[in-house]
């Protein structure tokens, strides 16, 4: 119970840290996204009725944050994200059946693969209500930067997680049985 307590504050305090975080100009000024790779930590270390409610919530904190309404008109709009992380919660859920162990290597690289299947169907959103499509260089490092950086934060994620003492929801370890 105290791990998903400490992800639900992580995911709020994530969406928080993530408008103060300095943008990566070697990146073309891409920003860090930490609440995907947060999310992902707790879809592959949860039980998947505490991922459904995670997803939710994640997505309900995610669209908040990142509501945009140009005039008149949303371009990116409130509740898609959540239908995105339960896709991705269920996902990831699979993958933890084929993994048990929690290997931080899947954690790592479905955090990059997460972040950039967000921004990239963020793009496409504001595009498609644009109903013009503009892609260069700049626009390439702003959507391939926050899964490259979520790559690189990932460990430190998994490392911090795996330190806090296990709940009521974490798996059970299995012990060796010793031949007496």
């Amino acid at each position: 119970m105290i791990r998903v307590i400490v992800l639900v504050a992580a995911i709020y305090l994530g969406v928080i840290a993530q408008e103060f975080l300095p943008e990566a100009s070697f990146l073309g000024g891409a920003r860090l996204l930490v609440v995907p790779a947060i999310f992902c930590l707790g879809a592959l270390s949860l039980p998947f009725p505490a991922v459904l409610g995670l997803a939710l919530y994640t997505g309900l904190v995610s669209d908040l944050a990142a509501l945009h309404v140009a005039g008149e008109q949303v371009e990116i709009g409130l509740g898609w994200s959540m239908v995105f992380y339960i896709f991705v919660g269920s996902v990831l859920q699979i993958m933890r059946m084929m993994s048990p162990r929690g290997r931080w290597e899947i954690h790592c690289l479905m955090s990059g693969a997460v972040t950039l299947l967000l921004v990239m169907l963020q793009y496409l959103m504001v595009c498609l209500r644009r109903e013009e499509f503009f892609l260069n260089g700049t626009v390439l490092l702003q959507i391939f930067g926050p899964a490259l950086m979520a790559l690189f934060v990932a460990p430190l994620l998994y490392v911090f997680y795996q330190l806090l003492p296990e709940g009521s929801w974490a798996e059970p370890r299995r012990q060796r049985r010793t031949i007496p």
